[in-house]
């Protein structure tokens, strides 16, 4: 074949309509073998090509993105729980009630996965026949289904389903795993969810039977004992076993991988053996917590546990020395009640009594928010009062820590009882101490008497002028602030902040700190008074009408005579009946 060369690019067009024909019969060769592929796939036929087809279209498409959404909704759960360090953490966040909804968008999405999963991929014929086969083969034919990924597919749904807290249907896909694949390891991962399950529905006589099982069996997998630990714990936790359940989440902690869920099982590891005794042990726990570096709260948190479960040995003062340089810092000024608390811990440990009420006290005093620990703080200086047979000033606190706590707090029936008993105490106490009182003004000389009344005019004139001037002070800034808003426009920008009473928060605190000032009263006429026999100023109002008569008026006393003033300043029924200048013996 002669070629000739010229500057012009040369064609050989006969060439290229053989490589464009070939990449023709190249696609069509390539379609053709994918359309065989894909009809040699369908679920009805179960041969090598159609197990390895939907195993993988299983595996990196469906069970992918369902256990994808499983893993983000498990994440919004933990973040939307907001632990209280003030009580015994759960060693899981998803047996909080209000996490049921938390991710409910996820949780649908995996189990909508695990079901196309199932009814898209699940094979159940049995395949073709050997005429010579081996024993595994004869294990193989002898299965119920033949794609891997089916029983992963129902604990898939079942962890969906827990999550929801729709128990009944987790242990029904749980169940069923266990049942149908016996020689799968997945049957171990469904039994540890499965008593997850009875341990939230309190079912702890099936959950102890599957743990004996899980930990008789020889064959169970060494990767799953960390998890088996962390749900036996879990099961000891919720019947608030705690000493047995301490051996569990020592291995719980040893074995766990996340370091998420180790620094939490840690953490609560310390909190149990705060709970049962060992203060020692304890305290060198919280150190290690605070060691592994932490989130900030967890943090400060077991460096303010660490400090408060000081057992008497080793350098006190130190320890009071980290707590106040931590009272300092400006991050911690909510949490300056539970330093404070900590700091009394320390003081009597070390033998300040003193001291320690004086913390006690500075921390009940600054507990706002966290009531738990205002009603912890109330309780401790009212059994330290006790003990002091200071029977007035630990009923006191004893009643201001029945204002913030409710039958669900730790020994309730018992704080009651002797909130009850105390309060009985006091009163005829301060019944006898009223009585000695007036003896002693009744048998004084009038000259006396009357020099005395006179120093409680003069006191109760003086702060009622003191009182007058602080709310004449307090009306000037309101109006000085509503000046302001209206200058500003400052109403207009905080108007969609919404009124009082349509926060439930809000509405709760003013609930709480009107019955710390008030106690409980009855929604009633008169509910200041504690004695309605009390003369009322209204009653007062229409008596003075009554004196009037077609004479005119008559004399009335003077508000600060003696006798009028010590029936305000007694305030209590026994001046006002018993007590009379005629007669200052009758007293009975």
């Amino acid at each position: 074949m002669f070629i000739q060369y010229s500057s012009k690019l040369t064609v050989y067009p006969k060439v290229n309509k053989i490589q464009r024909l070939g990449k023709h019969y190249s696609y069509r060769f390539f379609l053709v073998a994918v359309l065989f592929f894909l009809s040699g796939c369908s679920t009805e036929k179960n041969t090598f090509t159609s197990r390895a087809y939907h195993n993988l279209t299983a595996h990196y498409n469906v069970f992918f993105n369902g256990r994808e959404s499983l893993r983000a909704g498990a994440e919004k759960i933990n973040n939307s729980v907001e632990d209280d360090y003030s009580k015994i953490l759960p060693l899981y966040k998803s047996s909080n009630p209000s996490t049921a909804t938390a991710a409910t968008s996820d949780m649908e999405n995996s189990i909508l996965k695990g079901s196309k999963l199932i009814q898209s991929h699940s094979i159940t014929k049995k395949p073709k026949r050997r005429k010579n086969h081996s024993k595994s083969y004869t294990r193989f034919i002898k299965q119920d289904e033949f794609n891997n990924w089916i029983d992963d597919a129902y604990v898939l749904m079942g962890k969906a389903y827990f999550y929801q807290h729709n128990f009944p249907s987790a242990i029904e896909n749980f169940s069923y795993v266990v049942r149908k694949f016996e020689d799968d390891p997945s049957k171990y991962t469904a039994n540890i969810w499965l008593i997850r399950c009875y341990t939230e529905l309190e079912r702890y006589v099936e959950a102890s039977e599957l743990i004996q099982q899980m930990q008789a069996d020889e064959n169970f997998p060494r990767k799953l004992e960390g998890e088996l630990a962390a749900v036996t714990s879990d099961y000891y936790a919720k019947q608030l076993y705690y000493t047995e359940g301490i051996p569990f989440l020592s291995i719980a902690v040893k074995q766990t991988g996340k370091k998420e869920d180790r620094l939490r099982y840690k953490y609560v590891l310390a909190q149990w053996y705060q709970e049962t005794g060992n203060t020692e042990k304890a305290s060198q726990t919280f150190r290690e917590v605070a060691r592994m570096n932490p989130p900030y709260k967890m943090a400060f948190n077991a460096r303010i546990q660490a400090a408060g479960t000081f057992t008497g040995i080793g350098d006190a003062e130190k320890l009071q020395k980290e707590l106040r340089k931590m009272l300092r810092d400006k991050k911690n000024r909510e949490f300056r009640d539970q330093i404070y608390f900590a700091m009394g811990n320390i003081s009597m440990r070390a033998g300040d009594k003193k001291k320690a009420k004086e913390d006690y006290t500075k921390s009940a005093a600054m507990s706002v928010d966290n009531l738990y620990q205002r009603a912890l703080s109330c309780l401790t200086l009212a059994q330290i009062y006790f003990e002091e047979l200071d029977y007035k000033k630990s009923q006191s606190y004893y009643d201001s820590a029945m204002v913030v706590i409710d039958d669900k707090y730790p020994n309730y029936p018992q704080i009651a009882e002797r909130h009850k008993s105390l309060t009985r105490l006091t009163d005829n106490i301060y019944a006898v101490e009223r009585e000695d009182s007036l003896q002693r003004i009744a048998l004084m000389d009038e000259p006396t008497r009357n020099s005395l009344i006179d120093k409680w005019i003069k006191e109760a004139t003086e702060k009622e002028a003191l009182a007058k001037q602080a709310e004449s002070n307090q009306m000037m800034d309101r109006n000085y602030f509503r000046q302001n808003e209206s200058r500003f426009g400052l109403s207009q920008q905080q108007e969609g902040a919404g009124w009082y009473f349509y926060s439930p928060t809000t509405v709760a605190y003013g609930k709480v700190e009107f019955e710390r000032l008030w106690g409980k009263r009855k929604l009633e006429d008169n509910w200041r008074r504690a004695d309605k026999r009390v003369v009322s100023d209204e009653d007062l109002v229409q008596n003075e009408d009554s004196l009037m008569t077609a004479e005119g008026p008559k004399k009335v006393q003077d508000p600060q005579k003696p006798r009028i003033l010590y029936s305000g300043l007694a305030h209590d029924r026994f001046a006002n009946e018993c007590f009379t200048w005629q007669n200052p013996y009758r007293l009975i």
